[in-house]
């Protein structure tokens, strides 16, 4: 592991091409460089601790509505903890089309329709506004994952952060349930059960302690 091999991976990375951001990050893990520094080198932004408390909590076993994407996640995984893996998932098709149609967005996560006649967001950062310190998230309409389309239009601002967007999501969803569960027509298949309303509660609990945890990092 040399600066001039980390030099080459570094001019042949391309947030277009997962794999060679990858390849970037592995090696810059292997020359003892920790998540932050990693995501710093590849994206050439600090990101804000909602992410690597994200990261630190399991990422890709979380219990949330949210269909997380490869990158930045990916990259945020050190070796030893079994990132980044060497191919993406489906979502690369996502973000391969956001990127070509805004190169300043990074997408984080597809947020799945709270019904039917609704649609998937989709919750982005901006480098720009990472540059500038602001973990500011912006919202695009999509097609219900695992649909690869992303409604025309421009991204909007959606939220202060991650976290605070995942946030409502959750609480929304939490109260949708407990009302329903408590209608006088909530009978029979198709039903909201009890179950599914402390599962609910759970993850209302693990986005907030995931708050709290970034917040008091950020402090420090």
């Amino acid at each position: 592991m040399t600066p001039e091999l980390v030099g080459r991976l570094r001019a042949e990375a391309s947030r277009g091409d997962y794999t060679s951001m990858a390849r970037l990050a592995r090696e810059l893990y292997g020359n003892g460089l920790g998540p932050r520094e990693v995501l710093r080198e590849c994206y050439g932004v600090v990101f804000p601790e909602e992410v690597f408390a994200v990261v630190d909590a399991g990422l890709w076993s979380l219990d949330l509505l949210a269909y997380f994407t490869n990158q930045p996640w990916q990259l945020a995984v050190p070796p030893d903890r079994g990132g980044p893996t060497d191919l993406p998932d489906p979502m690369a098709e996502v973000e391969s089309l956001l990127l070509a149609r805004d190169p300043d967005l990074l997408p984080l996560l597809q947020i799945p329709a709270a019904a039917a006649a609704d649609e998937d967001r989709i919750v982005c950062y901006r480098l720009e506004e990472l540059r500038a310190g602001r973990p500011t998230v912006f919202c695009l309409a999509a097609d219900h994952y695992p649909s690869r389309e992303v409604r025309a239009g421009e991204a909007g601002r959606c939220g202060d952060s991650m976290l605070a967007v995942l946030y409502e999501e959750h609480a929304a969803s939490l109260r949708s349930l407990e009302e329903e569960v408590h209608s006088p027509w909530n009978r029979g298949a198709g039903s909201v059960s009890w179950d599914e309303v402390c599962a609910a509660r759970t993850s209302l609990e693990l986005v907030e302690e995931l708050r709290r945890t970034a917040e008091g990092r950020q402090r420090d």
